[in-house]
């Protein structure tokens, strides 16, 4: 699994999953009406879990990556996950100690089994995740996490299907007076729970591995031709392209194209949660000049990490004959260093939506 996705979809699976289970593991004990005294035994079974998960500290699945930000996300989930199984289990206890007796609606047994059966299932789909992450094995597969999820959605929907029956059969006396938010708050933490339970599994399963990392094609890197200025060590470029004019248009569209795919996955900066977005077109302009005329575009990379980027689309262009040459307000300049070089100068900068790349073709004669 790539490496990033693997951070996020880990990160969902401690932070958000793993203290929602503890609290479907309460809906459940709830409905099945099991006395009060043994919701300490509850409370002492989460705590075993606390100290269980204080094992995992030291998975973080290396990799060959030199980001060192690659297992944030699962850092942040692990701390703040357990700190929520913790205060969800308490929550929970203590809302059963002060409640009402007989505060929800009491089911037929059949429909009571029903629906803690929903409620089990949901806590093991949304403790699972963390669980094959905290033994080793990764980001739980799909097919391993969907069955479960829908599992649980059915047979919620087979309860509230003989309640409805059951309701529309009954006299009015017969229905329940008190009025709450049960079924609408089981449906909407089921399907919202078990929606951020299966999206994420999409980019992937298994562990990272780094070699989907994109990398720049593995090209014989030009050497730069020294200047003789000793002020200045860098590499000088060149001025002029042996290129004809089809030959300098294609040049520049084809590095283009190679820059978005050096670039690697691109984020959907728009979506709350992870997300990969479409590549942005080539597009290219014919512009006049004084020997003729030469071609330009640009490109928006979207990334929410252009440290990672911008290093791949530089490693890229060095490949392809082209070096930095100058850096200002967080921009470099790039040019060519070979005389068979389609483009004349690039620009690589950043912004609020991503990475920006210009490029400007060699004039050449009509």
């Amino acid at each position: 699994m790539e490496p990033n996705a693997f951070d996020a979809t880990a990160g969902v699976a401690l932070l958000v999953l793993m203290p929602s289970s503890v609290l479907f593991v309460a809906a459940a004990l709830r409905r099945l009406g099991i006395p009060r005294w043994s919701w300490s035994l509850y409370l002492l079974a989460v705590a075993g879990v606390l100290v269980l998960l204080h094992q995992p500290d030291a998975v973080r699945y290396p990799v060959d990556d030199p980001d060192p930000w690659s297992d944030w996300y699962q850092f942040i989930g692990l701390g703040l996950g357990r700190i929520g199984v913790g205060v969800n289990a308490v929550a929970a206890a203590v809302w059963i100690a002060v409640r009402r007796k007989g505060y929800h609606e009491r089911l037929p047994r059949r429909e009571t089994r029903l629906v803690a059966a929903a409620y089990g299932v949901m806590a093991i789909a949304t403790a699972l995740p963390a669980t094959w992450w905290a033994i080793g094995l990764g980001v739980v597969p799909l097919l391993a996490e969907l069955p479960l999820v829908v599992t649980a959605a059915a047979v919620l929907t087979w309860s509230l299907v003989l309640r409805a029956r059951r309701l529309r059969s009954a006299a009015e006396d017969d229905r329940p007076s008190i009025e709450t938010t049960w079924p609408a708050d089981s449906v909407v933490a089921v399907w919202l729970v078990g929606a951020l339970a299966v999206g994420p599994l999409f980019a992937g399963s298994g562990r990272p591995d780094a070699s989907l990392v994109p990398q720049p094609d593995a090209a014989v890197t030009a050497t730069p031709r020294s200047t003789p200025d000793p002020e200045w060590p860098g590499p000088t470029p060149v001025t002029t392209t042996t290129l004809d004019g089809a030959a300098v248009e294609s040049g520049t569209r084809s590095l283009l194209e190679d820059t978005v795919r050096w670039a690697g996955p691109l984020d959907d900066l728009s979506s709350p949660t992870p997300a990969s977005a479409e590549p942005p077109p080539v597009v290219l302009t014919e512009q006049r000049c004084d020997a003729g005329r030469r071609w330009s575009g640009s490109l928006v990379l979207p990334t929410v990490r252009p440290q990672d980027l911008a290093p791949r689309v530089r490693s890229g262009w060095e490949s392809a004959g082209y070096a930095a040459v100058d850096r200002a307000m967080g921009t470099d300049l790039v040019m060519p260093v070979r005389d068979d070089a389609a483009v004349e100068r690039m620009r690589l900068g950043g912004g609020a939506d991503g990475v920006h790349v210009t490029v400007e073709s060699f004039c050449v004669p009509a």
